[in-house]
């Protein structure tokens, strides 16, 4: 008889918490720990903190891999890690310490790497997005791709809330349609030539598209 695999869930939010659930439910994984971000999306009705209390799952609540037990010792190891929306970079020594690391990023990468990918997408005026499955390397949201679906968006008339939350709603769908198959499926490189990258510096450029709403948006900036 197989032991079930080991899984670390690191991010927060509604997806994080879908991710989790789905492991809950399947006997063939195991969740050891939940590396949560305290600072939720404003859409979340229940954060990821308050579902693994609520579930008796080992959480690390300040959002620091390097607390995981027996990291620092060089003994921590996972079968997979999934990252939802967590916004640290991982160090080097914390990949190397999972057989497998995935990342679900809100873009049909190489497009959009970083941060805001549907802000950022709204904001350029773009008839199409996406959501990716990707290994995690070192770089940021550059590592192969497990799997991915595009899907229209309508920056005419949709609020960031709006395409967020479709994005959101595609990312479950990909999530359940990838993880049976996960170990099968050979990642791709991605086409660096195509990236396009957004930091947290580039935030301001976004202007009425910065937060989830134009009102909103507008608002912050009449603030500064």
């Amino acid at each position: 008889m197989s032991h079930p695999k080991t899984v670390v869930i690191c991010g927060k939010g509604e997806l994080a918490i879908f991710i989790c659930q789905y492991f809950l439910n399947h006997k063939d994984y195991q969740i050891l720990h939940v590396v949560a971000d305290k600072f939720e999306p404003v859409s979340t009705e229940q954060t990821l903190i308050d579902f693994c209390h609520e579930n008796n799952i080992s959480i690390i609540e300040d959002n620091k891999v390097e607390n995981l037990p027996g990291y620092e010792s060089g003994d921590f190891n996972c079968d997979l890690c999934f990252v939802v929306f967590h916004k640290r970079i991982l160090p080097l020594k914390f990949i190397n310490s999972c057989k497998r690391i995935l990342n679900i990023h809100l873009s049909h990468l190489p497009k959009y790497r970083g941060v805001r990918p549907v802000n950022w997408a709204l904001k350029n005026g773009e008839s199409s997005h996406g959501v990716t499955i990707h290994e995690i390397n070192e770089g940021i949201d550059a590592g192969p791709i497990v799997n991915q679906v595009s899907f229209s968006i309508y920056p005419e008339f949709e609020e960031v809330i709006d395409t967020y939350t479709r994005a959101v709603s595609y990312a479950r769908q990909l999530f359940l349609d990838t993880i049976p198959m996960v170990e099968k499926i050979s990642p791709r490189p991605q086409m660096d030539s195509e990236a396009s990258i957004y930091y947290e510096k580039d935030n301001h450029k976004l202007a009425e598209r910065m937060t989830f709403t134009k009102k909103a948006s507008l608002e912050l900036l009449n603030k500064a």
